[in-house]
């Protein structure tokens, strides 16, 4: 009787996280894309930026899709605005892009809670360092002038953090920092932001290309 009951609550769970999960992706996608397009408002567009905001715009359309099979809701409003997204991104009408993106985030806010306000201190700040030194400073270390690949700690300083974490959590397609395929929780999350949003004045053998190198 115990293991019937434990099939059975097995049997109720999986689809509950299942749509949990589907609904903090949707979210992420939305904030993630309401977070480049606002960056393309502010200026200058490169063809790389429009070309992954047409990327992501498509695989929001997808967890749109897969959200709402499972959660029971109209896809409808929010392929409309997707569709609204699309053509103004042909006409390069990053405003209008932008709107539509941030009507979705009011309805689909990311929850920060737990990983925001961050704390550049303590253990979560070195469970960040370790996991900056083991998955991100093989590629991020070496960025230099030019690169493709941006400097983490210049990033993180001068994004608000909650763009920050939804970066962390959502990566860059096209590339190694796929984001969920890096099975990270909330507080390595938390911890990988703190680390990377720590003062300037920090010795240098902890922050980051130093240590690294060092291969600590």
């Amino acid at each position: 009787m115990q293991r019937l009951r434990l099939v059975m609550l097995a049997a109720v769970l999986v689809p509950i996280l299942a749509h949990a999960d589907r609904g903090m992706r949707l979210r992420v996608e939305v904030a993630l894309l309401a977070h480049e397009t606002h960056q393309a408002v502010r200026g200058p567009v490169s063809a790389r930026l429009l070309a992954r905001i047409h990327s992501d715009l498509g695989v929001l359309g997808f967890e749109a899709r897969s959200y709402c099979a499972r959660a029971g809701c109209d896809v409808g409003p929010i392929k409309a605005r997707i569709r609204v997204a699309r053509k103004a991104l042909r006409r390069k009408a990053m405003p209008a892009v932008w709107s539509e993106m941030r009507a979705l985030r009011r309805r689909f806010p990311v929850d920060l809670r737990g990983i925001l306000p961050l704390r550049p201190r303590g253990h979560r700040w070195r469970e960040g360092r370790f996991l900056y030194t083991h998955l991100c400073a093989t590629c991020h270390a070496a960025a230099g002038p030019g690169s493709p690949v941006p400097d983490l700690f210049t990033l993180a300083h001068q994004e608000k953090p909650a763009d920050l974490i939804v970066e962390i959590l959502a990566g860059v397609r096209g590339t190694r920092a796929v984001g969920y395929a890096n099975p990270l929780s909330g507080r390595q999350v938390a911890g990988l932001a703190d680390y990377l949003t720590a003062p300037t004045g920090m010795p240098a053998t902890s922050r980051g290309s130093g240590e690294a190198a060092a291969g600590h």
